[in-house]
C-alpha cells in the first residue's frame, strides 16, 4: 500500500516542494499579523493543506505564535474536537497544565492568550467538509455563532481553507461575519518555472538528476498542466445547483503546473528509476511507460490488483455510481452501493472496510445519512480513467467471442449445407 503514503498532504519537513508559494505565505503572514481574518481558495489538488501545513504553520511558529490546525469536521462532537486542538497546541508550546474547560471558543482563545502572552491561530483547513457535514443542523447554527463571535472580537487568528466549489456555500456565513471573503487569498496552479523548480528538487533529494527532455515532458503533460481539466469538480451528492455551474463556468483555471499530479508523476517515475538503480529519469524511460498521462491515470493499478476477482468486479460496478462521466466524485450511501451491488451484495462490508484503509473512498457524515465518496476529488480522474479501460476491454472481450463464436455457426452451417447436399444430391 505504498502507493496512498505517497499521496498524501506535505509535512513541515516537505518546504522544498513549495517552490513558487512563497508569495502567497507572506500574504498571509501579513494577513495574521493584522489579526485579520483569512480565506484560502483553490481548485481540488492545488494544495491548501499542504500549504498550510508545509508554510504557514513553521512560519507562523518561527514568529511565535501557537498554532492550531484542525480538519476533522465530521460528528457531532467537532466543536468540542476543535477547542481541544486549540489546547493540545497551546500544551505543546506554551503551558503544560492548559486544558479546555466547556467554554466557548472566543473565551478559551482569550485565556490562552492571557496565560501564556502568545498569539492564537487557528488554521481551519477543508472547512468545506464542514459546510457539507453540518448544513441546516442545531451544531451549524451555533458553530456559525460561535466562530463569528470568536472572528468579530479578535479572539485569536484564523486562516481558514476552502475549495472553489464551496464558496457559495460558505456565504451564509455572511450573515454573522461581515466582509467574509474581504481578505481572500486564491491558491492558482504551480508557474512552470516553479514547477520545474518543484522537479528538479525532489530529483535532488534523492541525490538523482532529471534529464531536459524528460523535466519537458513532466511539465508539458496534459493532466499535469490541466489541459483536460473543464470545470471544478464538485462534491455534490445530487444534481448541482444551477447557480453553482454557473459559477464554475465564470471562474476558468489559470495556466500552470497541478501540484498534486505533479508530485504524483514525478515520485512515480523517480521511484521507477531508483528501483532499476539508475539515478537519471530519462525521456525514454517516460516513454517505455506510455508518457506522464499514462504514469498518473495508472498509478492505483498496482492496488486494485491486490484486489480479489469479486472485489475487483465490485469497484468496477461502483465507479458508475461513485464517478460521473465528467470525472467528478459523487457521494453514496451504503444502502445505495449494496442495491447496486446486485449478486454481489455480501461483499459489500468487506470491500467497504478495505477501500477505506486504502483510502481509496472514505465516509461523509451528512445531516441526511452516512455516505462515501472517493477519498480525494483528485482520485476520481483516476479511478474513472481505470473504469474505461476495464470497461474497453470487457467490450473487446464480448465482440472477439461474438465474432468467433459467429464464425462458428458460419463455418457449421455451411457444413450441415454440404452434408445434406453430399446426402440428398442425385447419384
Amino acid at each position: 500500500m505504498v502507493l496512498f503514503g505517497a499521496l498524501k498532504s506535505l509535512t513541515e519537513t516537505d518546504q522544498t516542494l513549495l517552490r513558487g508559494r512563497e508569495a502567497v505565505v507572506r500574504e498571509i503572514l501579513q494577513n495574521c499579523r493584522a489579526g485579520r481574518f483569512t480565506v484560502v481558495t483553490a481548485e481540488p489538488g492545488m494544495g491548501i493543506s499542504s500549504l498550510l501545513d508545509a508554510g504557514v504553520s513553521p512560519a507562523l511558529k518561527a514568529e511565535g505564535a501557537i498554532v492550531a490546525t484542525f480538519r476533522n469536521w465530521q460528528g457531532r462532537f467537532f466543536s468540542t474536537n476543535l477547542k481541544e486542538a486549540v489546547a493540545e497546541a497551546v500544551r505543546g508550546t506554551a503551558d503544560d497544565l492548559f486544558f479546555s474547560e466547556g467554554e466557548d471558543l472566543a473565551d478559551l482563545l482569550e485565556r490562552a492568550e492571557r496565560r501564556t502572552g502568545k498569539a492564537v491561530v487557528l488554521l481551519l483547513d477543508q472547512f468545506e467538509d464542514y459546510l457539507r457535514c453540518h448544513a441546516n443542523t442545531i451544531q451549524s447554527d451555533l458553530f456559525d455563532a460561535e466562530l463569528a463571535h470568536a472572528v468579530a472580537t479578535r479572539k485569536g487568528t484564523f486562516v481558514l481553507g476552502l475549495q472553489d466549489h464551496a464558496i457559495l456555500f460558505f456565504e451564509r456565513l455572511e450573515a454573522h461575519i461581515p466582509n467574509l471573503l474581504g481578505f481572500r487569498v486564491r491558491l492558482d496552479p504551480l508557474s512552470i518555472d516553479a514547477a520545474r523548480e518543484a522537479v528538479v528538487s525532489e530529483a535532488s533529494s534523492r541525490d538523482m538528476e532529471v534529464e531536459p527532455a524528460a523535466l519537458d515532458a513532466l511539465l508539458n503533460a496534459p493532466v499535469v498542466t490541466g489541459a483536460h481539466a473543464k470545470e471544478v469538480p464538485s462534491t455534490a451528492a445530487s444534481a448541482t445547483p444551477p447557480r453553482v455551474v454557473a459559477a464554475r463556468k465564470a471562474a476558468p483555471r489559470a495556466k500552470g503546473a497541478h501540484p498534486f499530479y505533479l508530485k504524483l508523476a514525478t515520485e512515480e517515475l523517480l521511484d521507477a528509476e531508483a528501483r532499476v538503480k539508475s539515478r537519471t529519469l530519462t525521456f525514454s524511460a517516460i516513454e517505455s511507460k506510455g508518457g506522464v498521462d499514462r504514469v498518473v491515470l495508472e498509478s492505483f493499478d498496482p492496488v486494485i490488483q491486490e484486489l480479489g476477482k469479486n472485489q475487483t468486479d465490485l469497484l468496477f460496478r461502483w465507479c458508475n455510481i461513485l464517478i460521473s462521466p465528467d470525472k467528478q466524485r459523487l457521494s453514496v450511501t451504503d444502502k445505495g452501493l449494496m442495491e447496486y451491488a446486485g449478486r454481489l451484495n455480501r461483499f459489500v462490508p468487506a470491500l467497504l472496510t478495505l477501500l477505506m484503509e486504502m483510502k481509496i473512498l472514505r465516509s461523509v457524515e451528512t445531516p441526511e445519512a452516512l455516505r462515501y465518496e472517493i477519498s480525494r476529488e483528485c482520485h476520481a480522474p483516476i479511478l474513472r480513467d481505470w473504469w474505461e479501460r476495464r470497461e474497453a476491454a470487457i467490450v473487446a472481450r464480448r465482440r472477439a467471442i461474438f465474432r468467433i463464436t459467429s464464425i462458428s455457426v458460419a463455418v457449421g452451417a455451411i457444413a450441415i449445407v454440404y452434408m445434406m447436399w453430399v446426402i440428398f444430391s442425385p447419384k
